[in-house]
């Protein structure tokens, strides 16, 4: 069984195909070959270094729209999200920093001032050990759903099919 996990469309891409059996998408794309299933729900959490200023009390608008930003790359569901929300509850956001993934983005983080905007899976580690810290504001929580896509063309060995039943028992 092969599977796919990273920028969305070329999850689905590679699922289209039939390069990989099963894929795991966060963004919001689809095809008309494909079937997406519900997977789980997602927390996108404000994180930064303890040192940061906005750390350790709930951080306000216009601060928040001021500070420098270290977000996904452009075409990653992560950064979809992350536009929709700030967009939505800031307005914007200055975008200093776009690098290459969430473990990049979480060096920075530790070793600078800048925000960030990730999945609490992602940074649950560095939260639980003290690197980063989960900003606090007063604005909804940013949730987000993630799915699995299949090939409606393909038909899934046994393997596979309890893998995907288990996945989405694990992720309600």
């Amino acid at each position: 069984m092969e599977l796919a996990i990273g920028h969305t469309s070329d999850v689905i891409e590679a699922v289209v195909a039939f390069d990989v059996d099963v894929g795991f998408i966060e963004g919001s794309q689809t095809h008309p070959d494909l079937t997406v299933r519900p997977w789980m729900k997602d927390e996108l959490v404000i994180v930064a270094s303890p040192r940061h200023p906005l750390a350790g009390r709930t951080a306000p608008p216009r601060p928040l729209r001021d500070a420098e930003w270290a977000l996904r790359e452009i075409g990653s569901g992560t950064r979809e999200a992350a536009d929709r929300w700030l967009v939505e509850h800031l307005g914007h956001a200055n975008v200093a920093h776009e690098p290459g993934g969430p473990e990049a983005i979480k060096r920075l983080l530790v070793a600078g001032s800048a925000l960030g905007f990730l999945s609490r899976h992602a940074v649950a580690q560095e939260l639980a050990q003290g690197s980063l810290v989960e900003l606090k504001t007063r604005f909804p929580v940013a949730l987000r759903r993630l799915a699995i896509v299949l090939h409606r063309g393909k038909r899934l060995g046994s393997g596979a099919q309890d893998f995907v039943r288990h996945c989405v028992a694990a992720g309600k």
